[in-house]
């Protein structure tokens, strides 16, 4: 057994007495084997990335994933490219974040101590798993093996920035759902008060969008799929995972008015669960895709601990009732209590619905059937939900202050009016789904018009801003951040959906042909004109690049490169060329040339515009930034600070407040350098991948965090 196999064995050993010995009441050496948990799994990981960065290939995961050729980042990402990695990665930061839990609130009463126990079941499960499909698996456990002299490294398709952060994001969201499902477990078996789990489920949505908004940037520029959402198995339980995780953060609110004492404990439970089958959907061999893996020997052990649970859990919930009432005295159809039952029950419903695909496709897969599930499928069973939950979006925003009778008026105005965008606009045209072929049912709802989710994009958008400009006046600062904070989410939501819709539905795609002797010929198909520049052919060792190099002319001119990759080891690859404006994203596509093409001196390219899709990123950006200011609100009421920020930033030199001999000074002197050496490389790859909107927007949190950070230091001098 080598040192990594030991050090998780340790880690295991000590999450299952700190479990034992936490049960019994004896919280200090529970809290000590709960550090060396923590420290044991840190340094296996330490372990493995060294062995990636100096190319140890007597380990076979290393071997694998890592060669030479890498450059030392894209080595220490490929620890996230293989199964065996991903389980260490996912257990390593549930530790963490159990440790993090554990410092933070300490075990003061019966209820916490559950819930870290619950906590330390699930890491232990987690490092079950990972040992089981262990990273430090000799090589020389292959028989007739030998040290070999180089690796396989990873796919050119994995090599983006965009990788890691997206799998590393995913797993930092899986562990923080870890700590909300052991809270519910320790209430449905205590029914005592349930603990304060807001945060840890934003933290939880927070990683995961980022998660799915950075997979579908990677999957629209780099993967070739053709857009930035296909409705993938492994993307439709991610959407379900997110949809319940969206519900509980809405069925919290109502938790404490007495209402959803099931029903929100459950949501928490399924979250968690959900990452779980989620992992089992990527392993179960029966699809192909870049997100599969070709099998694993834990998927029975996953699927028997998913089965416990969800027994486990609805024993717990039904075997006490807790009887669930609602403060409100109120019998308006408006009241909150029944615009967040219909909310909730929405987002179940399209839950299910995004569970329900995959599902099908495992179950007929391992039954030896193979059923194609379309995208069509999704996009017209989700489409009436979603423009329903909008428009109860709106309602949300704006009860309590208007009158209820206008609101209604007003919201039966722009539903009137997209019911008639919905059934007015000719059949076909931009519509859910006009080729899809089903039940009459089906037909009818594949055949309404996304333009009637224009009117309620803005019946949203004008509430949020109504509510946003009555919530900015409020003296209480900190409630003004955290209402304005979900003000962003909602407004965000819309953009979201709006910007996927016009982007797609109205994506127009120009094919172009050339002759190699048409270089600098204008060619205009569809109102899209291109200007063939050069092509080239060159090498890379064993591998071949076509190149193609094209001038643009739309809303705007500019020269663009589309490689086409021939490698020897991952075969073909299409490296299209993005570009993100203000009215639309622009793809220019170069399949490659077959050889029998290249003797006819004939190339092809392929431009796709998506209108409004900065629509969708702007929606991201606000979705984001909307979670980080509920929870700095949060912080900051829990801290006692007052919002005397901006005044204390610019009142005194920070010398003045942090004297240059402390050590605070110091710590501030090394980090800012770091901070702005990290923004700036940070900015350039978004700047590159987005824009330089979004480039901006990373300074200015960048500049945000490097403030936070001086007045951090002051208030811990004062």
């Amino acid at each position: 057994m080598n040192m990594g196999n030991m050090l998780l064995y340790a880690s295991l050993l000590s999450t299952c007495s700190a479990a034992v010995y936490l049960f019994t009441g004896r919280i200090k050496i529970s809290i000590l084997l709960i550090r060396t948990a923590a420290f044991t799994a840190t340094l296996s990981v330490l372990l493995l990335a060294s062995a990636f960065v100096f190319l140890d290939f007597s380990l076979f995961y290393v071997w694998q994933h890592s060669s030479a050729e890498l450059p030392i980042f894209y080595r220490l990402a490929a620890i996230l490219v293989g199964q065996e990695g991903t389980f260490l990665i996912w257990a390593w930061l549930s530790l963490m974040v159990v440790l993090l839990y554990t410092e933070l609130h300490r075990i003061r009463n019966r209820t916490t101590m559950i819930t870290i126990v619950y906590a330390l079941i699930g890491c232990a499960f987690l490092l079950v798993l990972t040992i089981t499909m262990t990273p430090f698996r000799s090589i020389f456990a292959v028989g007739g093996a030998s040290l070999p002299p180089t690796g396989n490294g990873i796919s050119p398709e994995l090599m983006d920035i965009l990788m890691p952060l997206h799998i590393f994001t995913t797993f930092i969201a899986y562990a923080f759902a870890l700590i909300p499902a052991a809270m519910s477990l320790a209430y449905l078996t205590k029914r005592e008060n349930m603990p304060d789990s807001k945060n840890f489920l934003r933290l939880t949505w927070l990683f995961l969008s980022i998660c799915m908004i950075t997979g579908g940037i990677w999957a629209n520029r780099l993967l070739g799929w053709n857009g930035f959402w296909q409705w993938d198995p492994i993307q439709a339980i991610s959407m379900a995972v997110w949809l319940l995780l969206t519900a509980a953060l809405h069925a919290v609110v109502r938790f404490n008015s007495g209402e959803y004492k099931r029903l929100f404990p459950l949501l928490c439970i399924g979250t968690f669960l959900g990452s779980l089958y989620m992992t089992l959907i990527a392993r179960s061999d029966v699809f192909g895709s870049i997100h599969s893996f070709p099998g694993t020997p834990t998927w029975w052990m996953i699927v028997v601990f998913i089965a416990i649970v969800v027994v486990f859990s609805f024993m717990l919930a039904l075997k006490r009732g807790v009887p669930e009432h609602t403060t409100s005295d109120s019998i308006h159809i408006f009241k909150p209590s029944n615009t967040f039952y219909f909310t909730l029950l929405i987002l179940i419903m399209m839950a299910f619905i995004a569970f329900w695909g995959p599902t099908l496709y495992l179950i007929s897969g391992y039954m030896g059937r193979t059923i194609i599930i379309p995208m069509e499928f999704y996009n017209i069973l989700f489409y009436p939900l979603i423009v329903v939950l909008s428009y109860l979006t709106g309602i949300c925003m704006l009860y309590g202050r208007v009158k209820n009778r206008t609101l209604a008026y007003v919201g039966i105005i722009y539903f009137t009016i997209s019911i008639i965008l919905a059934v007015a606009v000719p059949y076909g045209t931009h519509s859910v789904a006009a080729s899809h072929i089903g039940s009459p049912f089906e037909e009818i709802l594949g055949s309404i018009s996304v333009t009637s989710y224009i009117p309620a994009f803005f019946f949203v958008t004008g509430s949020v801003i109504f509510k946003m400009v009555r919530d900015l006046r409020l003296e209480n600062k900190t409630a003004s951040i955290h209402l304005n904070g979900i003000n962003l989410i909602h407004v965000g939501f819309v953009f979201i959906v709006l910007g996927g819709i016009l982007s797609t539905s109205f994506a127009t795609t120009h094919n172009f042909s050339y002759s190699l002797a048409e270089k600098g010929v204008f060619k205009e198909d569809g109102g899209m004109v291109l200007r063939f520049l050069d092509f080239r052919v060159e090498q890379e060792g064993s591998d071949w690049y076509q190149i193609v190099d094209v001038e643009v002319i739309d809303d705007k001119e500019y020269t663009t490169t589309a490689v086409f990759l021939k490698s020897r080891q991952f075969g073909y690859i299409t490296r299209p060329a993005v570009r993100h404006g203000l009215l639309s994203d622009t793809q220019v596509e170069f399949q490659g040339s077959l050889p029998h093409q290249i003797e006819l001196e004939t190339i092809e390219v392929k431009v796709k515009k998506q209108p409004f899709a900065s629509l969708m990123w702007s929606g991201c950006v606000l979705l984001i930034a909307g979670v980080l200011l509920t929870l700095s609100s949060d912080v900051i009421r829990r801290k006692g600070w007052i919002l005397s920020y901006l005044k204390f930033v610019v009142s005194k030199p920070v010398s003045d407040i942090i004297p240059l001999e402390t050590k605070e000074f110091k710590i501030l002197i090394f980090s800012i350098p770091v901070a702005v050496t990290i923004g700036t490389v940070t900015a350039i790859q978004v700047y590159k991948v987005l824009g330089y909107l979004y480039a901006f927007y990373v300074i200015l949190g960048g500049v945000v965090i490097v403030s936070v950070i001086t007045y951090l230091l002051k208030c811990r001098k004062s």
